[in-house]
């Protein structure tokens, strides 16, 4: 049974592979029709065949567009030899006027053999001789005779040596024939010897009849216009580029046919070979046999490795069902033992959320102690703090002995108080029940009320308390009666931490950048040890036990002041020094009050 299981998976596995080949009987040709893509050979095929165009095609352009180059600046080198020699032929007539003017008697006698009329004669003959396939002519601006009148091309030539001080102008054009032909332009610059016919003064006869120009030397006379055929020129480009691209279409086939029977010599088969084994493996017939692969060291291993792989995969039929027992059995136990293990984690989860029940029940029960406690405590105190003062102010005379008494008494008394206080604001705190308040705030009023507060006992231990709100401190929205206990508690504190002679400053700061409002409060007191920073804002925690023993305390003001500045969505942090001080800073985000928002609440009120 399991054979047959595993025989029939791997035909699944096999018929996917194959992407719906089609194995029972079906011919190679058949399957590979079937499946909706192109075999291996014919991708190949494709495949060289363009990269094949994109060679010929870009070889063969690129060699046209040499031989064109070539034949371009060989048809310049052969116009501009022309050109010298028309130039040299000119420069003769002119260096031998004076013995074609003069008799050999000195007498001068002009034969109207010149320059410019030799230069025209010349190039008329030349044109002639080619049967005005080559003309060779001499043109100008403004010329002395029309048939100089230079044509479209010649005056474009012009406008190059004018405009851009070229010194020639040349070009592919084609003629009214359809014909391409080469032109060539080369300027002409006025010497000395040129000066008697076209020099000054302008308007007077030289000696050929016409009026002078005016011209100066360096000017340009007149230009050397060349016209050479470049159909032949062409006709050699042509046939090379053909007989090269035809060369390189042979050359190709050749090595693309001789490829395309190694490919599949090489490789179709072979591949088509290990494709028949895998569908035979996929029937379950494991008696595979790939040997004689070919040359190829790639494709043998890959056919060893279809042979090992039908041995393990016989192999792994005959011990497939005691390992599926086996781990079937596995199975179960793992099963048992997760639904043991769920059973605890429930029991544990039941435990733990009675366990929370009677913790949160303890711990309201323990707040609600407390805050009753505090709450029957303050009556009390109240009431002796009351009769203290009245004691006081009552006007008869006292021993000094029970003024300290008194003194002593309304010490401890404002001592339990601020203990009771902090007590039923930490209740408050920790049960959620603080209300936060949203009113407009001005931070000179507050600093100076918490400074107000400490005044009287700093006075009386001789310490010296001041407080600065720069001027670009803003008006706030905030909790005007938090703020003003925290800053109270650590005013307290650094007041109670400082002796005599000692300074204490409440400096407040307001960042615009980030919207937040930070009061340091400085001290030059007794300072706290490193170590002790740590836990210093925890409950019923004192840097030193002497130091609750000396200056008295719950040790609940810092811890209060953490939680209340946590609640308002601030932080609270302390810098300190033993026998140097202590600043404590506390920054919290605040929303500022705009002038229309001021303008609003003064209205209402």
């Amino acid at each position: 049974m399991c054979r047959a299981v595993f025989a029939w998976h791997m035909q699944s596995v096999c018929a996917a592979v194959c992407k719906g080949r089609g194995w029972m009987g079906m011919k190679r040709d058949e399957r590979a029709a079937s499946r909706g893509r192109r075999p291996l050979i014919v991708q190949y095929v494709v495949l060289m065949t363009c990269i094949a165009t994109v060679l010929v095609a870009t070889y063969t352009a690129w060699s046209y567009s040499e031989q064109a180059r070539q034949m371009e600046q060989q048809m310049l080198s052969e116009a501009r030899v022309l050109e010298k020699s028309v130039r040299a032929t000119w420069d003769f007539i002119d260096y031998e006027q004076p013995n074609i003017n003069y008799d050999s008697d000195g007498t001068y006698d002009f034969k109207g053999l010149y320059c410019s009329l030799v230069g025209k004669s010349v190039g008329k003959l030349f044109s002639m001789s080619t049967d005005y396939q080559y003309t060779l002519r001499y043109t100008r601006i403004d010329p002395r005779n029309a048939l100089d009148e230079p044509d479209m091309f010649e005056q474009a030539a012009f406008e190059s040596f004018y405009n851009e001080g070229s010194d020639e102008y040349y070009d592919f054009v084609d003629d009214e024939q359809g014909g391409r032909n080469f032109r060539y332009v080369g300027a002409i610059y006025l010497t000395q010897s040129c000066m008697d016919c076209h020099g000054g003064p302008k308007g007077e006869l030289d000696v050929t009849g016409f009026e002078k120009e005016g011209l100066r030397i360096g000017d340009i006379g007149g230009a050397v216009s060349i016209t050479a055929p470049a159909e032949l020129y062409q006709a050699g480009i042509d046939l090379n580029t053909g007989r090269t691209a035809v060369f390189f279409v042979l050359f190709l086939s050749v090595a693309f046919g001789a490829s395309v029977l190694f490919f599949r010599r090489n490789v179709t088969a072979p591949i088509a070979r290990i494709e028949d084994a895998t569908v035979e493996v996929g029937r379950g017939n494991l008696e595979v046999d790939l040997k004689g692969m070919g040359h190829s060291r790639e494709l043998n291993d890959l056919a060893t490795g279809v042979e090992a792989m039908a041995r393990e995969l016989d192999v792994l039929y005959t011990t497939l069902e005691e390992k599926v027992d086996s781990r079937t059995k596995l199975y179960r136990e793992a099963n048992a033992l997760l639904e043991e293990q769920r059973e605890r984690i429930a029991r544990a989860n039941q435990m733990l959320a009675e366990t929370n029940e009677k913790l949160k029940e303890e711990n309201e029960y323990r707040t609600n102690i407390v805050a009753i406690l505090s709450h029957e405590l303050r009556t009390p105190l109240t009431a002796i703090l009351a009769f203290v003062d009245l004691w006081e102010i009552s006007g008869e005379k006292h021993s000094e002995e029970s003024r300290d008494c008194i003194e002593k008494v309304k010490a401890h008394s404002l001592t339990l108080l601020e203990m009771v206080n902090n007590a039923l604001d930490m209740v408050r705190v920790e049960s959620g029940a603080l209300e936060i308040a949203r009113e407009t705030i001005d931070l000179v009023d507050l600093v100076c009320a918490v400074t107000a507060l400490a005044d009287p006992i700093a006075r009386g231990k001789g310490i010296t308390v001041t407080s600065e709100v720069p001027g670009d401190v803003p008006l706030i929205k905030g909790d005007w009666v938090q703020i003003e206990k925290i800053l109270g508690n650590l005013m307290s504190n650094a007041v109670k931490f400082t002796g005599e002679g000692g300074h204490v400053r409440l400096l407040t700061t307001f960042d615009a950048r980030s919207a937040t409002v930070s009061f340091a409060v400085e001290d030059d007191g007794i300072g706290i040890e490193h170590d002790s920073l740590e836990g210093i804002f925890d409950r019923f925690v004192q840097a030193d036990a002497s130091i609750s023993r000396k200056y008295r305390g719950s040790g609940l003001g810092l811890s209060l002041v953490k939680k209340t500045v946590e609640v308002l969505g601030g932080t609270v942090s302390v810098e300190s020094e033993l026998g140097v001080g202590s600043t404590f800073t506390v920054t919290l985000p605040v929303e500022t009050v705009e002038e229309d928002e001021l303008d609003e609440d003064t209205d209402r009120r």
